[in-house]
């Protein structure tokens, strides 16, 4: 069971000793155009709270990562702000990690999506009226360390095809399908004004994960895998959803492990066999559960032990061999392949954090 009692404020590691010069990062169109209101609003209470700054919008297909990494080069900040959501903080941090500095740039997060896992797995909302607030803990400075995950993918003549970074998590199978169904629902209603208004967020995660919760329940749609976690083999079958995961929060609502940590230099591997134990840690792992495990083993509710480790090697055996299977990264579709490694880069990168923080 998640509980609040289980889970202590736990105390920064440091303070920045050095927060400026400032580089804000946004993307003003996004969300229709409230995206704009809530910069100007950032940026009139980091003037209050004497955060001197400058400010870049993002750059579509990736490019925000290579903006970063120049104006760091070229300004020499100390410190930047990302203003959006996961996938804004996930193009910002690698940003940050190419520049050859990272030991030295603190992150600031002024988070505004919808699932927030690195803001909330460090007590940082991302409500409109928590920014402020959010102001002040970047003025504060204080400091933890966040491991980064290293993932390559790979061919059948075990060539590398592509390398990426990421923060939160990496996932194969449902969620990563449910990820691609919302992406494809998003742009359909893209062209439709006043659907799009209505039909975002929440609902358009709701819609996709009860439309592949129920193929994949009608379907029993299964694949298996060869994980090796430190040395260790696991050989894995009948399952629906495999995630590596960085921070405490996934998905926005629940806790992969509990005892999980974001800088002990180890990921923890999430293995759900089918659709009965993905739906047992949807209800067991969410981070206000009230039940106990006892109790939920007694009722029949029990699931899959994860795996933890630094060094994880993925085998997918797919059953379609005309397909492969959808791999999310970072709340973002991934390339698809059958064989991947992931290396833990311990405490890669500086983030601002509350004094004494813990999770939402």
């Amino acid at each position: 069971m998640i509980t609040d009692s289980k889970i202590p404020s736990r105390p920064a590691d440091s303070r920045c000793v050095e927060i400026k010069p400032i580089l804000l990062v946004g993307n003003p169109t996004s969300q229709s155009g409230k995206a704009l209101k809530r910069i100007d609003l950032a940026r009139k209470l980091l003037d209050k709270h004497e955060l001197e700054h400058d400010f870049e919008s993002t750059l579509p297909d990736g490019r925000t990562t290579q903006m970063v990494t120049k104006a760091i080069a070229s300004k020499n900040y100390k410190t930047i702000i990302y203003l959006g959501g996961d996938g804004t903080f996930n193009e910002v941090a690698k940003g940050i990690c190419a520049s050859g500095v990272p030991n030295k740039i603190c992150l600031g997060m002024l988070p505004a999506g919808t699932a927030n896992d690195q803001g909330k797995s460090f007590g940082i909302g991302s409500a409109k009226n928590d920014l402020e607030k959010n102001v002040k803990i970047i003025k504060e400075g204080y400091l933890t360390t966040l491991d980064v995950g290293e993932v390559f993918a790979i061919d059948d003549s075990e060539t590398i095809i592509s390398r990426d970074l990421f923060f939160d998590s990496l996932g194969w199978g449902l969620s990563a399908a449910i990820l691609a169904f919302r992406n494809r629902e998003l742009q359909i209603v893209k062209k439709m004004p006043v659907w799009r208004e209505m039909y975002r967020d929440h609902a358009v995660y709701v819609r996709a994960a009860m439309h592949e919760l129920a193929i994949n329940w009608l379907t029993r749609d299964r694949f298996a895998a060869e994980v090796i976690v430190d040395g260790e083999v696991h050989n894995l079958m009948g399952l629906s959803d495999l995630v590596v995961s960085n921070t405490v929060l996934y998905a926005g609502d629940w806790v992969i492990d509990e005892n999980a940590s974001h800088d002990d230099g180890a990921f923890e591997v999430a293995v759900f066999k089918g659709t009965r134990d993905w739906t047992s840690k949807l209800i067991m792992l969410h981070k206000r559960n009230p039940l106990t495990g006892n109790l939920m083993k007694k009722i029949g509710i029990s699931y899959s032990p994860n795996f933890k480790g630094r060094d994880i090697r993925v085998q997918i055996f797919n059953p379609y061999k005309d397909k492969r299977l959808p791999a999310q990264i970072d709340g973002d579709e991934f390339l698809q392949a059958d064989h991947f490694h992931v290396k833990v880069l311990p405490n890669l990168l500086n983030i601002i954090v509350p004094k004494n923080y813990r999770w939402i």
